[in-house]
């Protein structure tokens, strides 16, 4: 009953937030002074390419973009806050760790205004996972070879493999509650729609690591509220959001933590067409729900449900470039490289290193 009730709170802050900033916006609107209002420059107010639902479109606007996105994860495992080694992981019972992981994301955004208050957006995703293992039982000479689910792998020996697909789609739709030159204030209601793999297999049959399946496989909820505005050539923002994972488990058996983020945002408008832009964010996933209801191996800490979730505090720089060409709507790219200052790690796993996101985007 506690869970429920928390996770029902949490979902309802972002709202809170975001009826906060309706009040404030409506006190007043920011002038120059020279007594103008001071113009809104689009390309300054968004947080680069890391972000998603973070602006609202004009009634009959159409938005199309295309977003990358990479993250690196690499080093020594982690437990909570401290690096872990290989001889206490092997006492845990695990004879193979994670050595490094890659994960890439394309994202293409489809976005409509059908008036000035509401903008509906589609966002299907293409997912792709690789993992290095290595194993870490100093017992295990390799005399006797390597099976394909790593179970076999000799001491200091190497496998990576890896697993592509699309994955969960996210609709979406955002309610103006301020939108003045210098001030503006909407909250997003999210739907995530199962439409991500979450059977992918390595080839003795046994399911692959829980993080490396495309999609979640469950029907989610993710309430979010945005806040920016613009004091003269500085532009800022603040987002809250949380992902609730409506089902407790999928049809493989498991269901991923929820999901909690909060970004603040800063850009600096160089001239009309390139702003600089810098983010702190802060996230949180629960842990791994149930466990897969097929065959699946133990021999390393991505194997098990335990192994997931955590907290981290990500900070990054980025920046946003308007093409010359286009018209008033020019085409715009934007770019974010982010560092993790600080993870603590359910379980045992591999650290981030960083994470880099380009987007393109037109309206239309």
């Amino acid at each position: 009953m506690n869970t429920h009730f928390a996770r029902a709170l949490c979902a309802l802050v972002p709202l809170a937030l975001a009826q906060s900033a309706l009040a404030e916006g409506a006190a007043g609107e920011a002038v120059a002074p020279s007594g103008d209002l001071i113009v809104v420059t689009p390309v300054s107010l968004h947080p680069a390419a890391g972000l998603m639902n973070e602006h609202t479109h004009d009634g009959g606007e159409f938005m199309i973009g295309l977003r990358y996105t990479r993250s690196r994860h690499s080093g020594a495992n982690l437990s909570g806050t401290e690096p872990i080694a290989d001889a206490e992981i092997l006492a845990a019972g695990y004879t193979v760790r994670a050595r490094e992981m890659t994960m890439d994301m394309v994202m293409l955004d489809l976005m409509y205004a059908p008036n000035d208050k509401l903008t509906l957006m589609v966002m299907p995703h293409w997912m792709r996972h690789e993992m290095t293992m290595v194993g870490i039982d100093p017992m295990n000479a390799g005399a006797g070879g390597m099976d394909q689910a790593h179970h076999g792998l000799a001491f200091g020996q190497t496998m990576t493999h890896s697993t592509q697909g699309f994955g969960d789609t996210l609709v979406s739709a955002s309610y103006r509650m301020a939108n003045s030159p210098t001030f503006k204030a909407h909250a997003t209601l999210g739907l995530w729609l199962p439409t991500g793999n979450i059977d992918r297999r390595n080839p003795d049959g046994t399911f692959v690591h829980y993080g490396m399946q495309s999609g979640g496989g469950t029907w989610d909820s993710e309430p979010s509220a945005t806040v920016s505005g613009q004091l003269g050539a500085v532009g800022y923002g603040v987002q809250a959001s949380y992902r609730w994972r409506c089902e407790s488990r999928n049809a493989s058996g498991f269901a991923f933590g929820d999901r909690a983020s909060a970004s603040g945002w800063l850009s600096y408008l160089v001239d009309n067409g390139f702003s600089l832009t810098s983010r702190l964010t802060w996230e949180h996933e629960g842990q791994i729900l149930g466990e897969y209801s097929g065959p699946h191996k133990n021999a390393s800490p991505s194997d098990g449900q335990e192994n997931y979730g955590g907290s981290r505090v990500i900070a990054g720089l980025g920046a946003n470039i308007a093409l010359p060409f286009g018209g008033r709507d020019r085409p715009q790219i934007g770019v974010e490289f982010g560092v993790p200052l600080f993870q603590d790690l359910n379980g045992v796993q591999l650290p981030e290193d960083w994470r880099a996101s380009v987007a393109l985007t037109k309206t239309f």
